[in-house]
């Protein structure tokens, strides 16, 4: 059997690398910076009397740039292995093939970045391990050349790169200082940039979340700078799986539970994405963060982790920083908690939702909409009434009337998460709640007397009669408040015979039979009803027509209802009140001449 090895194409690979595992050219800047703080690492690490990394970078107006670090340096034995062999990492232990924590990099494939924006890669290198400096020069189609040099440079790694035609961009002196900011603004050494005679450094060392050299302005101020814009407060994150710290800045606005925050996440120090979205739990969506890991593995593109056991731990450990913070508040900021609550409550009612300790801290503090405006938690926790709710938001547009007349308490828990929150404050504090019915319904609807009831009779049964094509009852009560002419009312079972009948206006010949079928067997007793207030003049009025009159009359009420309560129409029922009343203006005009 013959054994062959895999040729591989570089300019196919640098293609690859463009189009697919890069986002953009100007990540040769964030390799760079990485291949450098790499070395420096391997550097302080077998070397003790080192103590102190440099960067520099030096800009030419020939659209060149000299990058230059004073870390361990190459070998001979190494530049080949390193630089000429794809996806061989000069990180790795090269007993066991493993990559220590210390390193950012680990593809071998950092270096065939600078091929996207250069057409020839110039190394020099001295080693740490000997006095010797070589220079290596690679080109995109595959070959390289490697020479000893008579003269020395410092322990270290100098690269250098010319602008291709179509790049010269990425070389000036703003460009460079914008990107080298943008990945490696965190970095713990100087970073030196040079251009001409002026030399200057660009990166502040600094870290927002060192508790002994910042404080809380200090931090408020970094994530203003950082993101544009101001926040609420700030919150530290720690994580020892992972080895992860941060900051979380609380947003100063209402966001949505489905919202997906980008947060600026750096890897040992160097930014990783400003964009991650899964580094914390999913419903920290009132958070933005800035987050350093050392320990979490980093995806080929350098551009997010790995779902890992670690991520998941460190997930969790954020998560529970932002939690541990917000009890603090609620236990010793009470303004400052309620002030944050005004803002994401639907996010906080989420949390509360999972954590048994934050429910309890949380609900006296959370609102619910209501016929009697905003309930706190508080006072429905103290109440002795039976709670009643509806969780259809229709429902309430229908109910909401009545129960806001006469003082009753009704909470629309249609909202995300409200009824959640009722339902396991039910369960903690022993809370007597129910879902609205008809009998509570009915309890607001007061019959009518024995004469009242039957002076309306015959109007009663005219009434139902001409409303039975429109696929509604009529009933008569006296109800609150008197200047409500009608309530339109439906139950579950009314709302799907009418969701029937409006699908099947829609629906061809075949569809509809179909449809004719889930309908059939449907009683006038589960048809929505339309009470008339008797204590409303328009309906005393309406009661004294002649029999020919009273439909355009009742259509026109029939409709109104409707809309007053957001319901959908059908059967062109608002085309049909616009005919009655057409029909009416006629008939007083014609009366009036």
């Amino acid at each position: 059997m013959s054994e062959y090895r895999f040729q591989v194409n570089l300019l196919g690979m640098i293609e690859l690398l463009s189009d697919h595992l890069y986002s953009s050219p100007d990540v040769f800047i964030r390799e760079l910076l990485q291949n450098a703080t790499d070395a420096i690492s391997a550097r302080k690490k077998f070397d003790s009397e080192f103590s102190q990394g440099r960067i520099n970078i030096k800009v030419t107006k020939e659209q060149a740039i000299q990058f230059e670090d004073n870390g361990t340096g190459l070998t001979e034995e190494e530049i080949h292995r390193f630089l000429a062999v794809i996806g061989e990492s000069s990180k790795k232990d090269l007993v066991n093939g493993t990559i220590t924590s210390d390193y950012i990099g680990r593809f071998g494939i950092g270096l065939l970045s600078c091929f996207m924006v250069s057409d020839k890669i110039t190394v020099l290198t001295r080693s740490k391990k000997e006095e010797i400096t070589y220079q290596w020069i690679g080109y995109p189609d595959g070959t390289y050349e490697i020479q000893k040099m008579d003269e020395q440079i410092p322990i270290g790694t100098s690269i250098f790169l010319e602008a291709k035609k179509g790049m010269e961009s990425f070389f000036t002196k703003e460009k460079v200082q914008e990107l080298v900011l943008y990945y490696g603004l965190l970095l713990p050494f100087p970073i030196v940039l040079s251009e001409e005679d002026q030399t200057r450094q660009i990166n502040p060392i600094f870290l927002p979340w060192d508790g002994m050299k910042s404080t809380k302005d200090e931090i408020m101020f970094f994530g203003q700078m950082l993101f544009k814009t101001s926040f609420f407060d700030s919150i530290k994150l720690y994580s020892k799986e992972g080895q992860v710290e941060g900051v979380a800045y609380i947003l100063p606005y209402k966001v949505q539970p489905s919202t997906k925050q980008h947060h600026r996440i750096y890897l040992k120090n160097m930014l990783l994405t400003e964009r991650g979205e899964h580094i914390l739990p999913d419903w920290a969506v009132f958070t933005k963060c800035i987050i350093n890991a050392k320990e979490l593995r980093p995806m080929a593109s350098r551009e997010g982790f790995y779902e890992d056991d670690i991520l998941e731990k460190a997930r969790e450990n954020l998560g529970s920083c932002i939690l541990n913070h917000l009890i603090f508040l609620a236990k010793n900021d009470k303004k400052l908690f309620a002030h944050f609550l005004s803002i994401h409550a639907t996010s906080v009612k989420s949390m509360a939702i999972e954590s048994d300790e934050l429910f309890h801290l949380l609900f006296d503090y959370l609102e619910f909409f209501s016929t009697k405006g905003m309930v706190s938690g508080l006072s429905l926790r103290m109440t002795k009434e039976v709670i009643l709710y509806t969780d259809n938001l229709e429902e309430y547009k229908q109910l909401s009337q009545v129960f806001f007349a006469q003082g009753k308490l009704l909470i629309n828990a249609a909202y995300v998460y409200d009824l959640e929150m009722l339902e396991k404050a039910a369960e903690h504090f022993g809370l007597e709640l129910q879902p609205v019915n008809s009998e509570e319904v009915s309890d607001l609807l007061k019959n009518l007397s024995v004469t009242d009831s039957e002076e309306t009779e015959h109007f009663l049964l005219c009434a139902r009669k001409i409303m039975k094509k429109y696929d509604c009852n009529i009933e008569i009560k006296r109800f609150m408040p008197a200047n409500l002419p009608t309530f339109y009312y439906y139950d579950e079972a009314a709302e799907y015979y009418r969701d029937i009948q409006n699908a099947k206006e829609k629906s061809d010949s075949m569809f509809g039979s179909m449809l004719e079928e889930f309908s059939y067997g449907f009683s006038e007793t589960m048809l929505p009803i339309l009470y008339l207030n008797y204590s409303n003049p328009v309906i005393k009025k309406i009661m004294t027509l002649k029999l020919d009159e009273l439909e355009d009359y009742l259509v026109i009420l029939y409709t109104q209802a409707l809309l007053i309560g957001g319901f959908s129409l059908k059967n062109n029922e608002l085309g049909i009140m616009n005919e009655k009343i057409l029909k009416i203006m006629e008939s007083r005009m014609g009366d009036e001449s």
